[in-house]
């Protein structure tokens, strides 16, 4: 018996079994991270692709008694939007507690808005709002100039990145004035001083930040502007922070701030304070803006749930492209497996018809008188007379 098609029929066996077990668990893995790859560059994609096996009714449910907790109305309110979105149950009694947290609100705005003012800080869209007003009256900047200039001015240890801040903030209100052109980079410049001051601004992004303003600050400027600042001169102050700001560089601060700000406009105080506090690079700024605009009133809801995986693949790129690769790889075995499949079927249907070995070979006579030379004796007529 004939064992070769036998192992061969065997090892197809084995072969389809392993492609079976690891092509039901490589395809769906492959087939997330290719949509994860072609989603990189779009924020809300990414969000969405992401949000599947986090948004849980239950999850949802404790997010929203946590931000209840907190005090934490726009957080609220962001997951119940996102409930709604996706069609998530809550139960009548925790949108009627989100409700009830507009109680109360008067008073709490006077007060946020007074400790915006006179700090600089704030963690609500009201406290933004009186860090603007005094910025943009110039006394916040001055204020900020002259406590860290004066450190500067002594050698002692300053924050480069507020100084650098108030700096432009005083330039960009000059602009306000001037036409209106510099209203954006100022409502910007003191969102990024708010987050600064209230160690909202992640690690990665302050740095980024630094490097940006003392490319763009002149320290000599800035002594001048400092001691204006210091005589309430906002005027002189001003001049000296304008003459001290290298154009080309101050074009970059100035735009994250309008990016800062156009945030703030679509997700509030804290929504900005979210995104500068898990952004880890200028860019991933943008990346949030156009994650707003996607999302809407979910973007802090979702942004709480994935972090930073909202904005960017992160550091999981290069596991997503090895997934892609193992099941082009998988493909390929695939291709493989089908190949050697047709064959042995093919061999099965059309056999090769087997020889009779009692049937001489052909030939054989012609080639054992052309091989003995030999030639057969020629026949003699009856009565013919025979030689001697």
């Amino acid at each position: 018996m004939n064992r070769k098609p036998l192992l061969a029929w065997g090892g197809l066996a084995v072969a389809a079994l392993l492609l079976a077990g690891s092509g039901a668990e490589l395809l769906p893995q492959a087939h997330l991270a290719w949509r994860l790859l072609r989603a990189a560059e779009d924020p809300p994609a990414l969000a969405r692709l992401r949000l599947a096996p986090m948004a849980t009714p239950e999850r949802v449910a404790g997010e929203i008694d946590t931000a209840l907790a907190a005090g934490d109305e726009d957080l609220a309110r962001s997951f119940l939007a996102l409930a709604d979105e996706r069609g998530l149950p809550v139960d009548s009694a925790r949108r009627a507690r989100i409700e009830a947290m507009s109680d109360g609100a008067p008073l709490r705005m006077a007060r946020a808005f007074a400790d915006g003012a006179l700090s600089g800080q704030a963690d609500s869209g009201i406290g933004l709002a009186g860090a603007f007003a005094a910025d943009l009256t110039g006394l916040g900047d001055l204020r900020d100039l002259a406590r860290e200039g004066g450190h500067l001015v002594r050698d002692e240890p300053y924050d480069p990145l507020l100084l650098g801040l108030a700096s432009v903030g005083l330039v960009a209100t000059a602009a306000t004035y001037a036409g209106g052109l510099g209203a954006v980079a100022r409502g910007g410049a003191t969102v990024l001083k708010v987050a600064h001051k209230s160690g909202r601004l992640s690690r990665s992004l302050t740095a980024s930040l630094g490097r940006m303003v003392r490319e763009s600050v002149n320290p000599g400027a800035v002594r001048v502007a400092v001691a204006a600042a210091g005589r309430l001169d906002l005027a002189t102050a001003r001049n000296a922070a304008r003459s001290g700001l290298r154009t080309g560089a101050i074009a970059e601060l100035t735009a994250l701030g309008g990016q800062a700000y156009t945030l703030q406009a679509r997700m509030g105080a804290r929504g900005v304070m979210q995104v500068l506090s898990v952004a880890r690079a200028p860019s991933e700024i943008g990346h949030a803006v156009r994650l707003a605009e996607g999302l809407g009133p979910a973007t802090r809801a979702v942004l709480k749930l994935l972090d930073r995986a909202a904005l960017v693949i992160g550091a999981v790129l290069m596991e997503l492209v090895r997934t892609v690769w193992l099941a082009l790889g998988w493909c390929w075995g695939l291709t493989l497996f089908c190949r050697r499949l047709g064959l042995a079927i093919g061999r099965l249907i059309w056999r090769r018809p087997a020889q009779d070995k009692r049937k001489p070979p052909q030939g054989r006579a012609a080639t054992r008188v052309s091989v003995t030379g030999a030639r057969p004796p020629a026949k003699v007529p009856v009565g013919a007379p025979t030689s001697r």
